[in-house]
């Protein structure tokens, strides 16, 4: 069986062109990793195709609960370094859940 790797990037943003080049970025690197073979999850890409099929939040506060149920099953947590990643809201609450379940912490340079 595979390990899990949840993989954590910014998103939200006033400016809603930053929104979808962090989508873009990440969801073109998560594709890469599968391809190679890895089990990727990505709240950002899986809840950026949700949002455009009904009216949601897209904020941490509402995204909170998924993607903390998603971190708990992974074996590793990946950080892919987008601007904005160190104060980003969701990242770094998941980066300190990720320490406390002693789940390793990778950093991916953009």
């Amino acid at each position: 069986m595979s390990k899990i790797i949840y993989f954590a990037t910014p998103y939200s943003n006033t400016d809603k062109s930053v929104v979808e080049d962090r989508y873009l970025k990440t969801a073109q690197k998560v594709a890469e990793l599968t391809a190679q073979g890895l089990v990727v999850i990505s709240p950002i890409v899986y809840g950026h195709n949700l949002l455009s099929y009904t009216e949601m939040p897209s904020d941490w506060q509402f995204w909170k609960n998924f993607c903390e149920t998603f971190l708990y099953k992974s074996d590793e947590f990946w950080v892919y370094m987008l601007d904005g990643w160190d104060k980003s809201t969701g990242v770094l609450a998941e980066i300190e859940l990720a320490n406390s379940l002693n789940i390793p912490v990778k950093y991916l340079e953009v």
